[in-house]
């Protein structure tokens, strides 16, 4: 075979050797095998599909109902809608109107708040009022300025008090009339102030020193007697006597000092020998009792002091002692 080969023409040659390497290509065998061909192959298994983990949603929180925060208790309230105007009420309260569009919220254990509107014309400006009288406290949040100025009001026990303060503080501030939060953005809440007699002294206690109350208050009585029209001077030996001078109110929000501290002094007055059978039968109020009146107009003393020092006193004679949202328009 390999002499035939060798005396194969040039072209004859190069025809074998392409067949040759065409039988390889297509796989036919020249004598040449590939074992690893000839076995099926095995192929690692596909690796299983990774599971994704979904998180879980987390829980919905339920929706929280109306409350406000007094203090370190959480209130529970309900929504109360008036004429243009809203407020948030403990759960529990009644409620009964007030007025032309005003309501009044009862707690059952002798606690209240009212809201009204007031016409305008009186005090024009924002201030909140504390007041004291006998059991209980009054705390007043009153913005004035408009046709109508809203007040809300809220009184409970004294005894009580440190409690009440704080829920009628955060139950004024929900106020809503129309689009606008008129007590919103009070910060300035007033306080009983600290105050006792010492040594047969009234005494204010401020942050530097105490303030006397008494002189003030002798010089508001003066002043108030000389106010009175003569024929009235003639019942009166011009004589009078303090029994008792009593914190009454505070305000914030009227002076740029801070705060305006009210006392109010319970006076009687010296009867002229002979008129007091007159003073009775004018039957103005006037009680007399061993030649002394009293049952007249009360006077107060305002101190207005930005807790350390007093820089402005006003004597106030005045008849309505319970109109406290009235009486800041005496105030200068």
């Amino acid at each position: 075979m390999l002499e035939k080969l060798k005396s194969l023409s040039m072209g004859v040659k190069a025809g074998i050797a392409s067949g040759v390497v065409l039988l390889a290509a297509a796989g036919v065998g020249l004598g040449i095998t590939q074992p690893w061909k000839n076995q099926e192959e095995t192929l690692p298994p596909d690796p299983p599909p990774v599971q994704q983990e979904v998180p879980d949603e987390p829980a919905k929180k339920p929706e929280e109902g109306l409350s406000v925060r007094a203090g370190n208790d959480v209130v529970p309230c309900a929504l109360y809608e008036g004429n243009g105007w809203s407020i948030y009420v403990p759960e529990g309260w009644t409620a009964q109107g007030e007025g032309a569009n005003g309501a009044r919220f009862s707690s059952g254990d002798g606690a209240e708040m009212v809201v009204e509107f007031l016409p305008g014309g009186g005090y024009q400006g924002g201030f909140v009022n504390l007041s004291a009288m006998e059991k209980d406290r009054t705390l007043a949040f009153h913005e004035g300025g408009g046709q109508e100025s809203p007040v809300v009001s809220g009184t409970g026990p004294a005894a009580q008090w440190d409690r009440y303060g704080k829920l009628f503080t955060a139950l004024a501030r929900t106020l809503t009339v129309g689009d606008e939060k008129p007590f919103g953005e009070v910060y300035i809440i007033p306080q009983a102030p600290d105050w006792q007699e010492a040594e047969g002294k009234t005494v204010l206690f401020l942050d530097k020193d105490g303030f006397i109350v008494d002189d003030p208050v002798m010089e508001a009585i003066e002043d108030y007697m000389r106010s009175w029209p003569e024929e009235a001077r003639k019942s009166y030996t011009g004589q009078y006597r303090i029994n008792d001078i009593q914190w009454a109110s505070s305000y914030t929000g009227i002076t740029e000092d801070g705060y305006i501290d009210v006392f109010r002094a319970d006076v009687q007055y010296r009867v002229a020998q002979g008129a007091e059978e007159d003073l009775k039968a004018q039957d103005g109020g006037v009680q007399i009792v061993n030649g002394w009146a009293s049952g007249m107009t009360d006077v107060f003393v305002a101190l207005s002091h930005d807790g350390g020092i007093v820089e402005n006193v006003q004597g106030i004679p005045a008849a309505d002692t319970s109109d406290w949202i009235g009486f800041a328009s005496l105030l200068k």
